[in-house]
């Protein structure tokens, strides 16, 4: 990745996250569900990312290959990770959010090369964390999976 690919991911990321803003403005809801509102969320999601993408216009990294060979390999790694991701989206009705979470916390991390004990454990640290923020501390129920319920 080069200083001036990491400026225009950093732009695109800040447009996104603007857009996500402005939308989240016209969130209306009938009823109070929670203090906060429905538009917690997408405001947090949208200030993360334009700072996100700020950082990244303003302090570009230099060139880098992270995992050492070559650009052609890291953008099909590149693509493979957001098939990842579309495989998570599919399956998580399926087998739940912590199965589809901690599967593709380890996809990911073995797709770039990661220590398969360490991705086994950060993929199941990181599903249960996130179970554990969402439905204990937001108290938002994840869906389970139609895979689990007999």
């Amino acid at each position: 990745m080069t200083a001036q690919t990491d400026r225009i991911l950093g732009a695109f990321l800040a447009i996104v996250g603007g857009t996500i803003g402005v939308v989240a403005t016209g969130y209306r809801v009938g009823f109070m569900t929670d203090p906060v509102g429905p538009r917690a969320l997408p405001y947090l999601t949208a200030v993360i990312l334009v700072g996100a993408g700020l950082w990244l216009v303003v302090h570009p990294r230099p060139a880098s290959d992270p995992v050492g060979d070559g650009p052609r390999r890291s953008s099909v790694r590149a693509l493979a990770a957001c098939g990842c991701f579309v495989a998570y989206s599919l399956v998580l009705p399926w087998i739940g959010f912590f199965a589809a979470t901690a599967l593709v916390v380890c996809a990911v991390g073995l797709l770039f090369r990661g220590p398969p004990r360490g991705t086994v454990a950060a993929g199941l640290l990181t599903s249960g964390a996130l179970w554990l923020l969402f439905v204990r501390v937001l108290q938002l129920p994840l869906p389970i999976g139609s895979l689990w319920i007999l």
